[in-house]
């Protein structure tokens, strides 16, 4: 007990600490609060998008920032002469790449299952360089950028996915407690948009063809066994001897396919309103398609060059809806290099482009439409291909002219529109013959077989007849393909048809560059398959590359070195006992025309399908006045 003498009088006033004995004001006090650091939150996401710079990867590995188009567009990519990272499968590899060898802590990073050959913590670590420190007790900028990753392999929530991820981690850290849905949030937020654009940056380029070491010979088929035919259709390579295909080159040029797309973006209804005159941050950034009805949802429009022999990235653009895909397209130019061939199709040539690529040194071969008005100068050249003049502000240069016919059969039912209103620039010519039944005609009871007839036209840098033949280039054209089957993994494959869920749009760029970061991730993994099957690395199915990275991130076999390389044996096994099952079936080149494509959601079994196709090159016009000559414009010989 205190002694009387210190105890207060009964009724004095007890003076408050840091008031002065007159009852005065608080004295002034020494704050000791943490400085208050910048925003990064959804107004911080769209600033830095605003402003955001062209990412670029150069050919020695380094990031370069340069300034950017603005206007809320995003571009990264790779420079030409930079290569993809390749993958680690060697225990030196693992550890030049930063993969621990004993499981950490799960707030540091739980690996994405086999996919952390490609994308390992080294690469991770370069992506977040300039991301400022937080305070983080239960996950860490590099694992936030790991959910995304994971999210963009498997559609689901951030605490699903991380429960996947970190599931089998938290063996060896009992401790680790799965953080709220909004601190994942946060997190997510916290990182912004410019990590994941240098993490796409950094996995883009030419993707190199080094196989799966130490995997043992695939088991296939013996030659006579009924399933030998099968199996060489399905490896059967598109760089045969003589052909134009060699080490993945046509022609000694890497072949690059452009093309534009949308990604459907979420459109919240509650507080996300505010501030921006009743409609969504989403919807005010973003805009929207127009609409006959209801207020469409909000999209992205992006654009992304990709290789056509192993269907990866090479340079990737996002911006809001209404800019439209040429002027993105515009900004990617610095991917394309004097070994390069620009593949692309009506909706990009221009008299501006052509005119630029030709005072860089560049190829093309861009489809035209009728509307250009080609007008033949000069002599012909040999192959029955022509020349014709572009001009674009006092500048001319000449462009070769390559015109064919694609001609398509079909069975197609009786009051089809084909048959009654054919499209303009189509022909359709009806194969029936009513005197023969069974004859080649013959086609299932209730349809009518009929040849639909498009005209193509091409124009080129590629001059020289000899080492470009004209029938090459009618036929490469059918593998810009390559670029619509790339947004059909992206966007089908991977995100399974969803939109966006993110409500920022920082967000949405966010979700965006992951899905094609883990795509990039996929086709890396895919080209040391093939090139171990003996396949091209264009015909490795994103499915199954999808279900094998899903398989190893359940079983958590991208924490550690040693999980990590369990996972590789497994896939050794598999590529060497059921070789074919990663290999899907050869495809020519997609020549239909466009009436004939529908979207994968909405194609039904009935829809019709090209049972046959064949091209044909198209005698030179004949200017007026001119005697026309058919042996010096004949096509060449199939």
């Amino acid at each position: 007990m205190l002694p009387p003498a210190t105890l207060p009088a009964a009724g004095s006033p007890v003076t408050p600490p840091g008031r002065g004995a007159g009852g005065g004001t608080r004295a002034p006090r020494r704050d000791l609060r943490r400085p208050k650091a910048p925003a990064r939150d959804a107004a911080a996401g769209l600033a830095e998008v605003m402003a955001m710079p062209a990412i670029w990867r150069d050919a020695g590995g380094r990031l370069a920032e340069l300034p950017g188009p603005g206007s809320g567009i995003v571009v990264c990519g790779a420079l030409p002469g930079a290569p993809a990272p390749e993958p680690a499968w060697t225990a030196g590899q693992l550890a030049a790449a930063g993969v621990a060898e004993v499981p950490g802590p799960v707030r540091e990073g739980t690996g994405l299952g086999l996919a952390s050959a490609v994308i390992s913590p080294a690469l991770l670590d370069v992506a977040l360089a300039g991301v400022p420190a937080r305070r983080s007790r239960k996950i860490t900028p590099r694992l936030a950028v790991q959910v995304a990753l994971g999210r963009a392999v498997a559609p689901g929530t951030a605490g699903a996915t991380l429960r996947a991820l970190a599931q089998r981690p938290r063996e060896t850290d009992p401790g680790y407690d799965l953080p709220a849905a909004s601190s994942l949030s946060d997190a997510d937020s916290f990182l912004l948009v410019r990590p994941f654009l240098r993490l796409l940056a950094g996995l883009c380029g030419q993707i190199s063809a080094a196989p799966l070491p130490a995997v043992p010979a695939p088991c296939l088929p013996p030659a006579g066994a009924p399933e030998a035919e099968r199996a060489a259709i399905r490896l059967r390579p598109a760089g045969r001897p003589g052909g134009p295909w060699r080490d993945g080159r046509w022609h000694g040029l890497r072949v690059l396919a452009k093309d534009g797309t949308t990604r459907q973006v979420a459109d919240p209804k509650a507080n996300d309103r505010r501030g921006t005159g009743g409609q969504s941050r989403n919807a005010a950034h973003c805009g929207r398609p127009a609409s006959t009805g209801a207020d469409a949802a909000p999209q992205i429009r992006m654009v992304e060059v990709c290789d056509v022999w192993t269907r990866g990235g090479v340079a990737w653009a996002a911006g809001p809806l209404g800019i439209g895909e040429t002027t993105l397209a515009g900004h990617l130019e610095p991917a394309y290099g004097p070994g390069d061939l620009d593949l692309a199709d009506r909706g990009f040539p221009s008299r501006e482009a052509i005119t630029a690529k030709a005072d860089a040194g560049k190829h093309f071969i861009w489809r035209v439409s009728a509307a250009w008005k080609l007008r033949r100068s000069g002599r012909p050249l040999p192959d029955g291909t022509w020349k014709a003049k572009i001009t674009w502000r006092g500048r001319t240069v000449k462009v070769r002219v390559v015109e064919y016919h694609m001609d398509q059969v079909f069975n197609l039912p009786r009051g089809h529109p084909l048959l009654s209103a054919p499209p303009p620039g189509a022909s359709v010519r009806v194969l029936d013959q009513p005197g023969d039944p069974a004859g080649l005609c013959r086609h299932s009871p209730g349809t009518v077989r009929v040849e639909v007839s498009e005209t193509v036209t091409l124009i080129t840098s590629l001059m020289d007849t000899a080492a470009c033949p004209a029938r090459d280039i009618a036929e490469l054209y059918g593998m810009r393909w390559a670029s619509e089957l790339v947004y059909l993994e992206e966007k089908q494959t991977l995100s399974g048809g969803q939109p966006l869920t993110a409500a920022t749009p920082a967000g949405a760029y966010r979700m965006a560059a992951a899905t094609v970061a883990a795509h990039q991730a996929l086709r890396i993994t895919g080209a040391a398959i093939a090139a171990a099957i003996g396949a091209e690395p264009a015909r490795i199915s994103c499915t199954a590359l999808r279900a094998m990275i899903s398989d190893s991130i359940g079983a958590g076999q991208g924490a550690s070195a040693s999980a990590l390389t369990t996972a590789i044996e497994i896939l050794r096994r598999d590529i060497a006992r059921h070789p074919l099952r990663f290999v899907t079936a050869w495809r020519p080149g997609r020549h239909y025309p466009r009436f004939t494509i529908k979207k994968v959601r909405t194609r039904k079994s009935k829809d019709p399908v090209p049972g046959a196709a064949r091209l044909h090159l198209l005698p030179l016009p004949v200017p007026p006045g001119a005697a026309y000559v058919p042996e010096a414009n004949a096509p060449p010989a199939a």
